[in-house]
């Protein structure tokens, strides 16, 4: 009976989308907020084992996005914790709430298809999630386009979760090739499993392969190199990635959402996960963190040991650097802002006291490519 109950009140209280499948915006300016790895209250992480650093995490980003009044919400998965229903009452209870009717842009993690690995309690709360495959099935996967001046930007969401879709991929993998046929000047991509990562206490890149299979599908189906950057929540923390230089695509992670805080690598080996000799935080984003650690540091003093982790000091001076989670979480929220063909990518940081404020951009040019800056 509860259950009914639960179907019957996502049914009867869908919470808008950013935009169906296919669809156009004509805008003048165009704000996301992106946010991954979001948590409703301070109770034990079944994903993570342990308890959220903060209970107010999640609420104050979420309240700080509102504040902002974006376009869209991009939830880049693990908002729920298992996709069962009753997480599916709470994620609208305790995190739609404190978005009012600002539109949501659904992507699906792990942890959403612990319960529901068909994702139809998914789509029971946004109806308008996936693109139609026919038998009643539920994709998990679409895009849609916001034109300006000219210029037209794709939005689209894809999954890396290929065992999880088993048949699915293959159909995913054609979608992709019918859907970069069409007209459009630049592409942003956003799934939850990351091919490029330095999260985590042992970073793990481009699981199995599949993130890989699918950037290299989307780059194999383009005339011309459009993709400008990919969104990805997996591990717990924050992160700005520029894998091929300032003009290759920008690999921005966005799971510091609100979950227990992962450990930060500044850079780690590529290699064993065939990808590159070394993968390194883009520069200005890592000296932005390192200096944020030292004034949190004269503040409220930070060990020995984690300082020389993050310094490369100490018996850790020929380790890659790390910021430690659980000494100072690397949480917040990032937003892209589009106009005519301008577009920039902030990230808004968290800080232990409860306050959040912009403080890194990556801004493209198509003079210089992408640059990060302070603020």
């Amino acid at each position: 009976m509860l259950s009914i109950l639960l179907t019957a009140f996502a049914l009867a209280n869908p919470h808008p989308q950013c935009a169906d499948n296919s669809a156009v915006i004509e805008a003048d300016k165009y704000y996301l907020a992106v946010v991954g790895n979001t948590r409703s209250q301070k109770r034990s992480d079944a994903a993570a084992g342990r308890v959220s650093y903060s209970e107010e995490t999640t609420p104050a980003l979420l309240t700080n996005i509102k504040n902002k009044s974006p376009s869209c919400v991009a939830f880049v998965g693990d908002f729920t914790r298992s996709g069962h229903k009753k997480e599916w009452s709470r994620f609208q209870a305790e995190q739609l709430s404190h978005l009012g009717n600002i539109p949501v842009l659904p992507v699906a993690g792990d942890l959403e298809a612990l319960k529901d690995s068909k994702y139809l309690n998914f789509k029971a709360n946004f109806p308008n999630f996936g693109t139609d495959i026919g038998y009643n099935r539920v994709s998990s996967w679409y895009f849609y386009d916001v034109k300006m001046e000219g210029t037209t930007w794709r939005f689209m969401v894809l999954d890396a979760n290929k065992k999880l879709l088993k048949s699915k991929w293959k159909e995913q993998l054609s979608w992709i090739d019918e859907t970069m046929q069409g007209e459009f000047d630049a592409l942003f991509v956003f799934m939850h499993l990351p091919y490029y990562n330095l999260a985590g206490s042992s970073p793990k890149m481009n699981p199995e392969g599949n993130p890989k299979e699918l950037i290299e599908y989307i780059e194999d189906s383009m005339m011309d190199v459009k993709l400008r950057a990919v969104f990805f929540g997996g591990e717990h923390s924050n992160q700005a990635i520029l894998p091929q230089g300032n003009f290759g695509t920008a690999y921005i992670g966005v799971g510091g959402g609100g979950a227990p805080a992962d450990d930060l690598y500044l850079w780690q080996s590529g290699e064993a996960f065939d990808i590159l000799d070394r993968v390194s935080l883009e520069t200005v984003f890592r000296e932005k963190l390192l200096s944020e650690v030292e004034r949190w540091n004269s503040q409220s003093p930070l060990s020995t040991t984690t300082l020389n982790k993050a310094f490369n000091t100490g018996s850790y001076e020929k380790f890659p650097g790390l910021i430690e989670g659980n000494a100072y979480p690397v949480q917040g929220w990032w937003s892209l802002e589009l106009e005519g063909k301008k577009s920039e990518i902030t990230y808004y940081h968290y800080y232990q006291n409860g306050s959040i404020a912009p403080v890194y951009r990556l801004e493209y040019s198509e003079k210089r490519g992408w640059k990060g800056k302070e603020l």
